[in-house]
């Protein structure tokens, strides 16, 4: 279309149409937001960001770790085997209830460091810390969630 035309006004219909896309998306989000999951993303928030802690109870802090051949333990980060901190929590509960699918964790690391040592178990560590005013007081607890050994069943 030539720049010195100008487009024709939208229609009633096109005009209705537009209100009713638009209202339906606002009660989509108004919905989902007071009754919603995870799994409505981007219709919902995140309960891992929808919620704050308080700040004078406890917070926990997730962590995998790995112990070698030489007997050494070390937490993983991210970059060690591509699996996240958030999928590790994320899939708490299947650790729970198969420690063993921890050797697949061992292996993505191995696989990574190929010139480190072998792993031979892998624990999952919470550590909760009491906080005060949203800092740490000193106070913690720590619970082994699920561990596996080299020679448990894959």
């Amino acid at each position: 279309m030539p720049k010195d035309v100008a487009e024709p006004p939208l229609t009633r219909r096109g005009k209705l149409a537009r209100i009713a896309g638009t209202l339906a998306m606002v009660l989509a989000l108004m919905a989902t937001s007071l009754w919603g999951a995870d799994d409505f993303f981007p219709f919902a928030p995140f309960k891992m960001y929808s919620h704050a802690h308080d700040p004078d109870g406890w917070a926990n802090s997730t962590s995998l770790i790995l112990t070698d051949a030489t007997g050494r333990s070390f937490p993983i980060g991210d970059n060690d085997t591509g699996f996240r901190r958030a999928e590790l929590e994320g899939q708490l509960s299947r650790f729970r209830e198969d420690p063993a699918l921890l050797a697949l964790v061992a292996e993505a690391y191995e696989d990574a460091h190929p010139d480190s040592p072998e792993i031979v178990a892998a624990e999952v560590r919470i550590v909760s810390y009491e906080l005060r005013d949203g800092e740490r007081t000193g106070a913690e607890t720590v619970e082994i969630a699920a561990t596996w050994t080299e020679g448990d069943a894959p």
